[in-house]
């Protein structure tokens, strides 16, 4: 299926993933294939290379591919099914939430305080709901963010850190608050990639990490969240420092 040069502005991630889903179909990729890369897929598709990017982003934040900066993206598991009886409830969701993000006046300090609210409740059900063997991918995540050398681009460190977070929203059972925390860190990123990291801070959030996962390898479903508030609150502080800073005159 090739887009229309006309709608290369206009069309929707879920559109240009649908498509993207029909490449990988039609070339038969399994889990751990390298899919095309952004530039070909636009290509094939007659869309800009930003919308594909968007698309695969959104993939990513459904655990559905990996994108990793300067490899290209790996599917992850199989592939979605085509869509008989239209979309989903998880795409009808996250379309119609990312919309109505996108489209109003965003207030960052609203969307981190809906994030903490929501993953703090969701930290304590995955404690609650969890099998060891359900906890692989979140520790592949943190394994994956831990590892990264001292100097690595601060959005590789963001990709696993989302990934981290999304891996144990999975985990709570519930699919509507899933797809919602899912779509605040969709919009959330190009922020979070915009924070300053210095290697004590990178410090500071890996230990707050590793005791997220503990507490979900002991089930200890308030430590979960009392970690998750703790860990989710140093970014909305130092988002308030900033506020607080008055900016420099410059004559």
């Amino acid at each position: 299926m090739v887009i229309a040069a006309a709608e290369k502005s206009t069309a929707a991630p879920g559109s240009v993933l649908d498509s993207i889903w029909e490449i990988v179909r039609q070339r038969g990729l399994k889990s751990g294939d390298q899919l095309p890369s952004i530039r070909e897929l636009a290509e094939r598709l007659g869309v800009k290379q930003t919308a594909v990017r968007d698309a695969l982003l959104k993939a990513e934040a459904m655990g559905l591919v990996n994108v990793l900066p300067r490899a290209g993206a790996f599917l992850r598991g199989s592939v979605p099914a085509p869509a008989t009886n239209g979309a989903s409830l998880d795409e009808s969701l996250a379309g119609a939430l990312h919309d109505a993000l996108l489209g109003g006046e965003q207030n960052l300090l609203h969307m981190l305080d809906a994030r903490r609210l929501i993953e703090i409740e969701l930290a304590g059900r995955a404690a609650d709901r969890r099998r060891l063997e359900d906890l692989l991918p979140v520790r592949r995540a943190l394994e994956a963010m831990l590892q990264l050398p001292a100097d690595a681009a601060r959005a590789e460190h963001v990709t696993h850190d989302v990934r981290f977070h999304i891996e144990i929203a999975r985990l709570s059972g519930n699919l509507v608050l899933f797809v919602v925390q899912r779509t605040l860190l969709e919009l959330l990123r190009p922020h979070l990639n915009e924070v300053p990291r210095g290697l004590q801070r990178r410090t500071q959030t890996g230990r707050s990490h590793v005791a997220i996962y503990e507490a979900l390898v002991a089930g200890d479903a308030e430590k979960a969240r009392r970690e998750m508030r703790e860990h989710l609150s140093l970014a909305y502080d130092v988002l308030l420092r900033d506020l607080q800073q008055v900016p420099a005159l410059e004559y």
